[in-house]
């Protein structure tokens, strides 16, 4: 009896161990709803995963499509990786049908400054998935220790009247994700 007894000790030890160690703080996501119904390309949702080696944010989307009729629809993604300074230092801009490029670039005041960045990073348009992932090795991100991220979809079917859409509100964040 005393062995099983401190035997599920241990184990009831180990997991509260495990479940506060960093590896819990790696990955965040946030839910945004439909709220920009207008549009194919309504952001439901974000997740972001800081590893060791990259950064992933995924991003899931009503009706992700390879080509549209009903117009362009492009994302910028942003990352936060100083939590001293406000706003984006990082900004991943790309477009949401299939053959369109992207590009990463520092940013400042929530806009793309300099030339594109050149080291690894990939952006991957899962239509059959409704989802976009978008990679990016942690050092051409100043190999941050924290880092969230924010995402804006423009979604130019009627040029006089864009949809905008933010994930959560207008330039609002995941939490914060430590990397393990």
């Amino acid at each position: 009896m005393r062995i099983r007894t401190t035997a599920a000790l241990i184990a009831a030890l180990g997991m509260a161990l495990v479940g506060t160690g960093p590896a819990s703080a790696e990955v965040t996501s946030a839910h945004d709803g439909a709220d920009a119904t207008a549009s194919l390309n309504d952001m439901l949702g974000i997740r972001v995963d800081h590893g060791a080696e990259r950064v992933t944010v995924r991003i899931r989307f009503t009706d992700l499509r390879r080509s549209s009729t009903a117009g362009p629809a492009s994302i910028a993604i942003f990352l936060d990786t100083r939590g001293d300074r406000r706003g984006p230092e990082y900004r991943l801009g790309s477009g949401l049908q299939s053959g369109t490029d992207f590009q990463l670039m520092r940013a400042r005041d929530w806009k793309p400054v300099g030339a594109p960045k050149t080291c690894p990073h990939d952006v991957d348009l899962q239509f059959a998935r409704d989802r976009l992932v978008f990679t990016v090795a942690r050092g051409c991100v100043g190999d941050p220790d924290r880092v969230r991220a924010g995402a804006r979809m423009t979604d130019l079917f009627d040029g006089s009247h864009p949809v905008i859409d933010w994930i959560k509100k207008r330039r609002g964040w995941t939490a914060r994700v430590v990397s393990d």
